[in-house]
């Protein structure tokens, strides 16, 4: 398998290779390099990323270009440029929004694909020292150092894969790194600027955009605290009645036989409910029949709420009459408590639907992703089943996959300025933007981990293993499937078996680099399971 997983390696470099020999590098060439390059320092604003690639692309005419930034023996990626009409060796007129042959799209999604698996992080190497020839996921690439004006390193543009330097023109790269360097730690500066007030921004946005939800359970079980302890009860619980089923909400000292007798809803039941009043059965009776002191029942109801607060006292010494008023003072207030919490419940999850409704336009705005999360919650809800989670696992995963990506609908509403960093950000403001909300934690943490690795290169926060919670690992694997989904949709050179197998093989080789293994046999054998045509389908009548 790891075998058939390097010659496909091979073919594609080896297809790469023939693919991006460099053209002729003539004196108008360099003239017009150096043209730019002086029209750009003439200017007050610093270029643009995408200004500074365009500009070193004269000397190269390279698909990719992709900037590390070195902090201590780090190399974090900063910025990346794709050229298509390179990729295609089209005329550099040609738009972007040109359509392109069957077989040049498959081209363009598989380098597409290999610029996915570009390293977010790598380890500082020597070798960037001077320019030179280094190594990446996508192929050889050439690179150029840029240094700070105190001489260090402060990271490295490269180019490629497979284009060299023009020979007139290295004998200058160390001017070209210099000025590289001048631009770089400008546009540095002003992304620290935009990320600081993009996060202020975002977080003075959705920091409070939670619907004001309050701990339920933390409240109910203080007042009953509170009358537990002060009025001497033996036993107390507080027990909501959802769809007449017994629900419970907190609860002091409460034996095995009464917890079950509360929560039954058949003849072990304690209490029958009608016309708004709660009456022992007939086993209620009986049980407390042979009790010294009874329970004694306060009705908790507020519209559509009803339950109850069950004491059993100590002792018979008149406290639990003379603290009635109080009492039924704190039922009231559960009563509002547990009906604000179901409005503030209805209200958030139409807020959530009203984020994936924005979200799914967003997506909709290209070809590509036009079923990118529909996918996703299709594929994460299979894969729960034949994992065998927990019914309440499998809601937390489609909660989980329904707005991983809702980070997006932060950053396109403040347009931010477009970089690496702020594209990888998305897990974070998406994190804050439900993180009060009343949904289980696991959903948060698996929006704001879903492009960490378990080997500590993913992004934003470079977690490692355990610290990745399992949400985050799912949903993780399944956005690489559905991305191989979506990039090989018109792939016509391959049997659907050979993608099936290029994707599983796919998955083994990111085992335990980019994922976490134990998911891995799963996944591939519900990818396997399905079949080609059915992950093409998957998810798409759900999105239409």
């Amino acid at each position: 398998m790891i075998k058939d997983i390097k010659d496909y390696l091979n073919i594609v470099s080896s297809r790469l290779g023939k693919a991006f020999v460099m053209e002729a590098f003539g004196v108008e060439d360099e003239l017009e390099f150096w043209a730019l390059s002086a029209e750009h320092m003439s200017r007050k604003e610093t270029p643009s990323f995408s200004d500074i690639a365009k500009w070193i692309d004269i000397l190269y005419r390279a698909p990719l270009h992709f900037v590390y930034k070195k902090e201590e023996e780090t190399l974090i990626l900063n910025g990346r440029q794709l050229f298509i009409e390179n990729l295609l060796k089209k005329e550099s007129n040609k738009s972007d929004s040109a359509t392109y042959t069957l077989k040049e799209q498959e081209y363009i999604n598989i380098f597409e694909g290999q610029i996915q698996n570009l390293e977010k992080k790598r380890q500082w190497d020597d070798e960037f020292r001077a320019h030179g020839i280094s190594s990446h996921t996508i192929g050889n690439c050439e690179h150029i150092p840029i240094y700070n004006k105190e001489g260090e390193i402060w990271g490295v543009y490269i180019v490629g894969p497979y284009v060299k330097s023009p020979d007139s023109v290295v004998p200058k790269l160390s001017i070209v790194g210099r000025i590289l360097s001048q631009w770089f730690i400008e546009l540095d500066k002003q992304e620290k600027k935009s990320q600081k007030e993009y996060s202020k921004r975002i977080s003075s946005l959705v920091g409070n955009l939670g619907s004001g939800a309050l701990n339920t359970e933390g409240i109910a079980n203080l007042m009953l605290l509170y009358i537990f302890n002060s009025l001497k009860i033996e036993q107390a619980a507080i027990v909501q009645y959802e769809n007449a089923k017994p629900v419970l909400l907190a609860q002091q000292n409460l034996s095995e036989a009464f917890n079950k007798g509360l929560l039954s809803t058949d003849d072990s039941a304690l209490y029958s409910y009608d016309k708004g009043e709660y009456k022992p059965s007939n086993n209620g009776a009986t049980i407390f029949k042979e009790m010294p002191s009874k329970p004694v029942i306060f009705p908790i109801e507020s519209n559509q709420i009803n339950g109850l607060l069950w004491l059993v006292p100590k002792e018979n010494d008149g406290k639990l009459e003379n603290a009635e008023a109080v009492i039924i003072t704190i039922t009231k207030m559960l009563g509002s408590l547990l009906t604000y919490r179901d409005d503030n419940y209805r209200f958030s999850f139409e807020l959530i639907d009203t984020y994936y409704a924005i979200l799914r336009e967003i997506e909709a705005q290209r070809a590509k992703t036009r079923f990118h999360t529909p996918r996703l919650i299709a594929f994460v809800e299979r894969f729960a089943l034949l994992f065998g989670l927990e019914d309440d696992e499998v809601e937390i995963i489609k909660l989980t996959a329904k707005l991983h990506d809702i980070g997006y609908v932060g950053v396109v509403g403040l347009d931010s300025k477009t970089s690496i960093e702020s594209e990888l950000s998305h897990p974070i403001s998406g994190a804050k933007m439900v993180d009060q909300l009343p949904i289980a934690k696991e959903v948060i943490e698996g929006i704001k981990t879903h492009h960490e690795w378990v080997n500590g290169q993913g992004s934003p926060q470079g977690l490692e293993a355990d610290k990745i919670p399992w949400t985050g690992k799912i949903i993780s694997v399944f956005e690489f499937v559905v991305e191989f989904i979506e990039s090989n949709i018109e792939t016509e050179d391959k049997t659907d078996d050979e993608l099936i197998e290029l994707l599983s093989n796919s998955l083994i080789e990111r085992a335990d680099r980019q994922f976490d293994m134990v998911l891995i046999p799963t996944v591939i054998q519900l990818v396997q399971m399905l079949g080609w045509q059915n992950c093409l389908t998957l998810g798409v009548d759900d999105g239409e």
